[in-house]
């Protein structure tokens, strides 16, 4: 082959280089060698003749033909083609091997050898072809791309079936651990990519090939095998092992995406595993879920979760059964509390009428319930769960959202809060609001309140639906620890209403801020008025320096003003009196509404032998006002201590009773029902005896305690009130005309983040706007606004 044909000679030359080709392509094996010389010989020998044939003299002197029509290739494109043919139709597989492995190895040498053909006829894809395909002819193609036209039509077609089945047998038994040549897999399989030719347009991937010839087999062959897996391994493993199997699978079919699966197999495929795996068996998974739960099995359940969570159209079931366990649990729980605080009570017994002693029958209320003891069930309820939400879950949204749903549930409506189906309002804000009193008022028992937090009261106020209540509770309670000094820190008090502020809105804590700059200007007051009593010692003697005066905005604490005929006591009149004198001086045509039953003060009492300290009794302005008389005379009668102090008959006895249970004062004739009669006799003995120098007789919390709920209850209901009005008027303001549906709607939206408004609730509302000439009604169940 050192002697090159002529070039214009096509016998010559295709006899010249057929030998070279048979080489190149991966001909007979005794002669597989190819030498740079002759790859070098054979590319020249058809340069040769594609160049002579284009500069021929008959196609030279033809001046009007085309440059282009000049370029020749089209009798050695058809000798390569008709070779090329009788060459796949050649390969033989040997006796001994299978088709797959004869298929890779001829293959995979045919595809290097097209790749280094296609160099040798490189002037002639260039040109020629190029020309070709530029004029329309599609049934033209580059060398390498008719190599892989011809593979196809001549050797894979024929025995696609039989290549298949084979490539599939091999997958089954890799999955069924066996050992297999995962590499010929691989150059099978990516064959089916390569020959997806789209002849109209060559530089576009064309998988129609690939898809319907290896990828619906394989996936019905995977879905075939794993579901006749699955159902087996169920039948005779727990659920447990089935997950881990079912993983270990997953994880396995990856890595044979990896392998030897095209990209484009990859999302079928994941949801064949999915729908045979996971989809078919998720109700058996579901069934075991809460005993994985019960178990707190948190690395199983997260197990369960991350196959479900490859299909988010399962995780909504699973969250709907995890809040349902939730709610079930946190409903348990208070039902536990309340059969234990039952249990306390029973253990109390009681003397029958024939001196008998029987087990006192438990009669416990809500208001009973120890609000640390409830609030603490609420919240380890909560605890538990949001760290499976947390490990197991990931913090996914659709469990975070069951978890919250749950808990606003079982912490609402509850055994103790609020039964099922009953019409009252919840007393969980009314117990997190005494919750948070106990944490804050100051406690000598360190102990009591070291497992309290201030994190306590933000969990569970995240899921009372009636803030509006809570506020109005704490507000309540908020007062009483300023009005009477009883709050541990003022800054954790503000750090509280700062958290609820964030949590909600500044409107919501307007009104807990306010008060403590009442409180601080009274504090101001107070310094002013002890300052005042100095200085004007001599005139002052008869006032109480320690005088603590607090001056409260109507509209922004919780007392309600109620004009008695209460007289104040002698002794305190110039300290009234004095302090009315600087307030006017400073704030002229102020009016001062005086809230005599929240008054509260200590009293000396020399009732001690002689030589002995005097007793310090801490009292309310209405025990001062009925003690302070027995410094005039040793006996009163009760209408006599009426007709002084100005006080009716329930109040007298009940600030009578704990001066009589401390014996300080004695009654004539003895029995409750005598202190209904203006005649009994009230007198105070001469000499005292108690261990204690320092007694409290103030009873004001239970004397008011019924009042001060109904009282809690009717500022609920009117707030409510007024705030649906507001919302109402707000809306229609903005939108002037609104249907009914659509104004219920808005307003329940806008309430939500307060209260669960009711719809009836709005309805009055409308109907009273509508007296009060706000709204009008208009026509299709409409409302206009009145401007």
């Amino acid at each position: 082959m050192t002697d090159l044909p002529k070039s214009n000679d096509l016998t010559a030359t295709w006899t010249f280089v057929e030998p070279g080709l048979q080489l190149i392509i991966g001909g007979s094996e005794e002669n597989s060698g190819v030498t740079p010389q002759m790859y070098m010989n054979v590319y020249s020998a058809i340069y040769n003749y594609c160049v002579n044939k284009s500069r021929t003299p008959q196609n030279l002197a033809s001046s009007t033909t085309n440059q282009s029509s000049l370029l020749v290739g089209a009798e050695i494109y058809k000798k390569l083609k008709d070779y090329l043919i009788t060459y796949v139709s050649s390969l033989k597989k040997k006796q001994n091997e299978s088709f797959l492995e004869f298929y890779v190895k001829r293959w995979t040498r045919f595809t290097v050898g097209a790749g280094y053909l296609n160099h040798v006829f490189d002037y002639m894809n260039r040109y020629w072809v190029q020309k070709e395909r530029s004029d329309g002819r599609r049934d033209i193609f580059d060398v390498n791309t008719l190599s892989l036209l011809t593979w196809r039509d001549v050797m894979f077609k024929p025995n696609s079936d039989l290549l298949i089945k084979e490539i599939l047998e091999q997958i089954r038994l890799q999955r069924e651990n066996q050992v297999v040549d995962t590499r010929s897999l691989s150059v099978a399989i990516r064959s089916f990519v390569l020959l997806g030719i789209d002849t109209q347009d060559l530089k576009k991937q064309n998988l129609d090939l690939y898809t319907t010839l290896f990828e619906t087999p394989f996936l019905e062959a995977t879905k075939s095998f794993y579901a006749a897996e699955s159902n087996e391994y169920l039948s005779s493993h727990n659920i447990v092992d089935y997950m881990r199997k079912a993983e270990q699978r997953i994880n396995e079919e990856e890595s044979r995406e990896t392998l030897y699966l095209d990209e484009h197999s990859k999302k079928p495929l994941t949801d064949a595993l999915n729908d045979t795996l996971i989809v078919a068996h998720s109700q058996t998974l579901y069934n075991e879920f809460n005993n994985l739960l019960d178990q707190h099995q948190i690395d199983h359940i997260s197990k369960m979760f991350n196959l479900f969570n490859r299909v988010p159209s399962t995780l909504e079931p699973l969250a709907k059964k995890f809040s349902d366990y939730i709610e079930t649990q946190g409903l348990n729980a208070i039902d536990n509390l309340l059969n234990d605080t039952q249990n306390e009570a029973s253990k109390e017994s009681v003397t029958n009428e024939d001196g008998s002693i029987a087990p006192k029958k438990p009669n416990v209320s809500k208001s009973q319930v120890d609000p640390k003891l409830y609030i603490k069930a609420l919240i380890q309820v909560y605890q538990i769960y949001q760290k499976i939400v947390s490990s197991a879950f990931q913090n996914n949204p659709i469990f975070v959202k069951a978890l919250d749903s749950a808990c606003r549930s079982y912490i609402n409506v509850n055994s103790i809060a609020k039964p099922l189906n009953s019409k009252s309002t919840s007393k969980t804000p009314d117990l997190l609001a005494k919750y948070s009193d106990n944490l804050l008022k100051k406690n000598k028992d360190a102990d009591a309140t070291s497992d309290m937090s201030v994190d306590d009261i933000m969990i569970v106020f995240k899921f009372i639906t009636d803030k509006d209540a809570f506020e109005t509770h704490y507000r309540r309670l908020l007062a009483r620890r300023l009005i009477h000094g009883t709050s541990s820190s003022e800054e954790a008090e503000e750090s509280i209403i700062q958290r609820l502020q964030t949590e909600n809105s500044l409107e919501y804590t307007s009104k807990m801020t306010k008060m403590f700059q009442d409180v601080r200007a009274s504090n101001e007051l107070k310094i002013l008025f002890k300052e005042e009593v100095t200085r004007d010692w001599e005139n002052s003697k008869n006032i109480v320096p320690d005088f603590q005066p607090f001056i409260l905005a109507e509209t922004m604490w919780p007392f309600n003003y109620n004009k008695t005929n209460f007289q104040l006591p002698t002794d305190l009149v110039p300290t009234y009196t004095k302090l009315e004198e600087i307030y006017q001086s400073k704030h002229n045509g102020r009016i001062l509404k005086w809230l005599w039953s929240l008054g509260r003060g200590e009293i000396k009492a020399n009732l001690s032998k002689p030589g002995k300290p005097p007793f310090t009794l801490s009292m309310s302005l209405y025990q001062m006002a009925i003690i302070l008389p027995f410094n005039e005379n040793d006996s009163y009668s009760i209408g006599e201590l009426m007709e002084l102090t100005g006080l009716d008959n329930q109040t007298i006895i009940a600030s009578i009773v704990p001066f009589l249970k401390y014996k300080i004062l004695n009654q004539s004739p003895l029995g409750q029902d005598n202190l209904k009669n203006s005649e009994t006799k009230i007198s105070c003995i001469s000499e005292y005896k108690f261990k204690r120098l320092k007694i409290n007789l103030f009873n004001g919390v239970k004397l008011e305690q019924k009042q001060e709920s109904d009282d809690a209850e009717k500022e609920i209901n009117d707030d409510r009130k007024m705030f649906l009005q507001a919302c109402i008027v707000r809306i229609m303001k903005a939108r002037k005309n609104l249907s009914h549906t659509n104004l219920i709607n808005e307003v329940i939206q806008q309430s939500h983040q307060r209260f669960n408004a009711k719809i009836i609730d709005i309805k009055r509302c409308i109907d009273l706007l509508i007296e009060k000439e706000y709204l009008q009604r208009g026509e299709n169940q409409t409302y206009e606004y009145l401007a």
